[in-house]
C-alpha cells in the first residue's frame, strides 16, 4: 500500500549513510537513472532523506580528481540519500490518502506496532514526539531558557496557518467504528507563506488562535514534533502541534498495543505541583488530564482527587483548568532535565546510544552485552 515493488526493492537496502544515486544503483542492479526518479519519488513520501554533501574538487569519493597546476581545488556538491527516520506524520498522511484501504491501513499498522514495530518507534529517547506546555503556565523566564515552548512567538512568526484533521481519530474510527465527541479539525496549526490562500484549513492568526484556545479550554494536551527539527526547522523551534486527547492518540494509545512500551511522548521539562489546602475535588483535573496523572480516590471523607507525579508528562492543561488555583507547573531538577537536542543528527544520535545500552528492554527483558548490536 506505501511502496511500489521497485520502490521497496531500493529503500529496503537503504540505512543511514548517505550515498549516491550510482553507489545505490550498482548495489541494487538498476540503472542510475531509474534509481534516481525512485529516491526522489520517496522524498515527498518522507521515506528518503536527501543531502547536498559539499566536497573541494581535489577529492570525490574514493578517487582524486586532477587539479591544474596552480589552481585552488573548487568547493563541488553532490546529493546523497538515506533512509529516513520513522518520523510522526508518515503514518497519518498514508491513512489520509489511502482509499478504500483506509481500514486494513489501520488495522495492519496497529498490528506493526502491536507486534513490535511501535516499540522501535515510540520507547527510545528522545522520543519521536514532545510535550509543549499549554499557553500561559510558563513564566516569561523560563521561555528564554527553552524558546522553543513559546507557542505566541510561532503564532507572530506567521500570518497563515495550516489546520488539519486529526488522523487518529479518523483512524479509530476507521479501525474500531468510533472515536469520542471531540472535534476532527485540531491537529496541525503550521505556519504558511502570507500568500497562501485561505480555506477551510488554512486560517488567518486571528482564526487560529481563537480555535487553538478553543481547544485549551477543552482540556486536551499539546504534543508535537519534536520542537520542529524532524520536519522542517533547521534547529529546535515550535512549527506547529496537535491537540491530543487519550481515547484517540496513536501515541497515547501505543502502550495498550503493546505492553513493553511504557513511554511514549517525550515529557517536558515541568512537572505539576499540587496544593492540597486548595483542592476542593471537582475533577477539573481528572477530566482534563490525558495520561491520567490525577484520578479520584473515595476517602472516608468521601471522593478526593489524588495526583500521581510519576504519570504527569507536563502539559499543564490542570493547572491552566483548576477554578481554586491548587495546580501549576514547575521546572523539574536538573537530573530529570531533558535536553533538547540541537538538530536532527543530534536526536538520531542519542536515540541510538539509548537503544545500545542495557537500558534499553525488548519484550520486557534487558539487553545484554551481546545483544547490543540488535
Amino acid at each position: 500500500m506505501v511502496f511500489t515493488p521497485d520502490e521497496a526493492l531500493v529503500a529496503g537496502t537503504l540505512s543511514r549513510k548517505l550515498e549516491t544515486a550510482a553507489e545505490i544503483a550498482k548495489r541494487v542492479g538498476l540503472p542510475e537513472a531509474e534509481v534516481t526518479v525512485l529516491l526522489e519519488s520517496m522524498i515527498p513520501k518522507a521515506m528518503v532523506r536527501a543531502d547536498m554533501v559539499t566536497f573541494q574538487s581535489g577529492v570525490k569519493g574514493l578517487g582524486k580528481v586532477e587539479v591544474a597546476s596552480g589552481q585552488k581545488p573548487k568547493a563541488e556538491s553532490v546529493k546523497k540519500y538515506r533512509l529516513q527516520s520513522f518520523l510522526v506524520g508518515w503514518y497519518e498522511t498514508y491513512l489520509k490518502n489511502i482509499k478504500p484501504e483506509t481500514k486494513e491501513f489501520a488495522q495492519l499498522y496497529e498490528q506493526y506496532a502491536r507486534e513490535g514495530g511501535g516499540e522501535r518507534i515510540y520507547s527510545p529517547r528522545p522520543g519521536h514526539q514532545g510535550v509543549v506546555p499549554m499557553r500561559g503556565s510558563l513564566k516569561p523566564e523560563w521561555l528564554e531558557r527553552e524558546p522553543y515552548n513559546d507557542i505566541d512567538a510561532h503564532f507572530q512568526r506567521h500570518e497563515r496557518f495550516l489546520v488539519i484533521d486529526c488522523v487518529c481519530k479518523n483512524q479509530k474510527a476507521a479501525c474500531h467504528g468510533h472515536s469520542c465527541d471531540l472535534p476532527n479539525r485540531r491537529c496541525g496549526f503550521i505556519g504558511l507563506p502570507p500568500t497562501t490562500p485561505l480555506s477551510e484549513n488554512v486560517l488567518t492568526r486571528e482564526e487560529a488562535i481563537k480555535l487553538w484556545d478553543e481547544f485549551d479550554a477543552m482540556g486536551t494536551m499539546i504534543v508535537q514534533g519534536v520542537y520542529g527539527f524532524t520536519y522542517s526547522a533547521e534547529k529546535p523551534q515550535f512549527v506547529g502541534g496537535c491537540h491530543c486527547c487519550s481515547c484517540c492518540c496513536a501515541l497515547l494509545n501505543a502502550p495498550l498495543l503493546d505492553h513493553s512500551i511504557k513511554e511514549t511522548v517525550q515529557r517536558s521539562n515541568y512537572r505539576a505541583v499540587k496544593d492540597d489546602a486548595k483542592c476542593h475535588a471537582c475533577g477539573e483535573c481528572v477530566r482534563r488530564c490525558q495520561v491520567f496523572a490525577h484520578t479520584f480516590k473515595e476517602t472516608p471523607d468521601g471522593k478526593k482527587t489524588v495526583y500521581n507525579r510519576d504519570k504527569c508528562v507536563g502539559c499543564g492543561s490542570c493547572g491552566m483548568g483548576c477554578p481554586n488555583g491548587a495546580l501549576h507547573l514547575e521546572p523539574v531538577s536538573e537530573e530529570e532535565w531533558y535536553h533538547v537536542p540541537s538538530n536532527f543528527i543530534e536526536w538520531e544520535e542519542r536515540r541510538l546510544k539509548f537503544l545500545s545500552s542495557q537500558n534499553w528492554r525488548v519484550a520486557g527483558e534487558k539487553i545484554t552485552q551481546n545483544d547490543e548490536h540488535r
